[in-house]
């Protein structure tokens, strides 16, 4: 059983933190505010005195890279396997046939050095899709605590690229404002997800151009049509945000807000 202590003195014997962002990658969308995510985490990381590591963005890199340091934050493209969830990834700068997978993670052996903090800022980084695995919690979050990791947020569906780097900030000044603690990274994230969840709930859901509330298809802050459809009664200004997900098989469809990050460690 893991036991609880302060981890500052630890840190202060290898205060090193290495964060990716993969704006750009072969064959998928760009993340515009990925850049940003890593940029702004820069300079949190130096005020919570962690040395950055320089590293380059191949799945090699990485992996020797994670051999040295606490903290590792990947801000990009995410993937989960139906067949198999071995091969769930994050996509690097080689691609599908270079990305960091499960299989890589569960591979690692840092648990000698426990190293304190994975956060996996992609979409569906703790889903598991195929039926046939749903009770073996095979996923890139569950891979990082096997690795040796004591912390690692991610994510359960698909999370909005913009939304990102809020939730990385408040989680980040949470850790840093209550030291590098155990209890912090819980403390960071429920901040996080409480306040980004009450600012969604506070704006009214609009139809997108030319669509109205309850017409067909989705609105663009993800309320489908049958949740519209219960509103119909109802002045369009007083629809608020459901406060359940918005379930949804397909990959392209408009995702709900709830915010979807959870968190892994002792």
């Amino acid at each position: 059983r893991r036991q609880r202590r302060n981890l500052e003195g630890t840190l202060s014997n290898l205060p090193k933190a290495l964060l990716v962002a993969m704006k750009h990658t072969p064959g998928s969308l760009n993340f515009s505010f990925a850049t940003g995510e890593v940029d702004m985490l820069h300079a949190l990381c130096r005020s919570m005195k962690l040395e950055l590591i320089e590293s380059g963005r191949r799945k090699q890199d990485i992996i020797s890279n994670l051999r040295h340091c606490n903290i590792f934050h990947f801000a990009g493209h995410g993937y989960t396997d139906n067949d198999n969830p071995l091969k769930s990834y994050l996509l690097l700068e080689g691609g599908k046939s270079n990305a960091l997978t499960v299989a890589d993670f569960l591979d690692l052996n840092l648990r000698e050095r426990s190293p304190f903090f994975a956060y996996l800022s992609a979409c569906g980084t703790g889903r598991i899709k195929g039926e046939k695995f749903i009770d073996e919690n095979i996923h890139l979050i569950s891979a990082c605590q096997l690795a040796g990791y004591r912390h690692v947020i991610g994510t359960l569906w698909e999370v909005k690229d913009e939304i990102c780097v809020d939730m990385a900030r408040i989680t980040y000044e949470g850790i840093r404002d209550r030291g590098m603690t155990d209890e912090s990274v819980a403390w960071g994230l429920h901040k996080a997800a409480r306040e980004l969840r009450d600012r969604r709930l506070s704006v009214p859901v609009t139809a997108e151009p030319g669509r109205k509330v309850g017409g067909e298809g989705v609105t663009h802050l993800g309320v489908d049509k049958e949740d519209a459809d219960c509103a119909n009664d109802r002045d369009q200004r007083d629809i608020r945000l459901p406060r359940d997900i918005v379930s949804c098989d397909d990959d392209d469809r408009e995702v709900g807000l709830w915010v979807p990050y959870v968190h892994f460690g002792v």
